[in-house]
């Protein structure tokens, strides 16, 4: 009898054991390539670091805690801070791209106003309207 319990016992660990071994969380290697590659091509941008230092720093700081969380196996971390690490990185990159449009506009405001001066400038002074004479009484 305790045979039978014991067989019994050591099956259902053995089946439990098979099953949390097929349900476990798969190293998240395309997640790590994608943000990796992501989070490499914005930092070589050059003005990203000038105009969204901060977004860019923290993108840097997920990738490290993606990076340790797979050290330690913890696959589903892992995978995590890797996708934030990538959106971050996205973030700061849109943002760099908008400053260098808020600039370019500038820019290009400013010459439309320098242009509208010169034609300004250019243009022939209207031709001034005779005087209406007042009839002296």
């Amino acid at each position: 009898m305790q045979t039978a319990t014991f067989i019994r016992t050591a099956s259902a660990a053995l089946a439990l054991g098979a099953l949390a071994a097929c349900s476990s969380t798969p190293p998240p290697t395309d997640q790590m390539a994608v943000s990796r590659t992501t989070l490499n091509r914005v930092m070589a941008e050059p003005n990203v670091a000038a105009n969204a230092p901060v977004e860019l720093q923290r993108a840097r700081d997920k990738w490290v805690m993606a990076e340790k969380a797979m050290t330690d196996k913890d696959y589903d971390m892992a995978r995590r801070y890797a996708a934030e690490a990538e959106a971050d990185a996205r973030v700061a990159e849109t943002k760099s791209q908008a400053a260098d449009s808020a600039a370019t506009l500038q820019q290009v405001q400013g010459s439309i106003r320098a242009l509208q001066a010169e034609i300004d400038r250019r243009a022939p002074a209207p031709a001034m309207a005779p005087a209406m004479s007042m009839p002296m009484r």
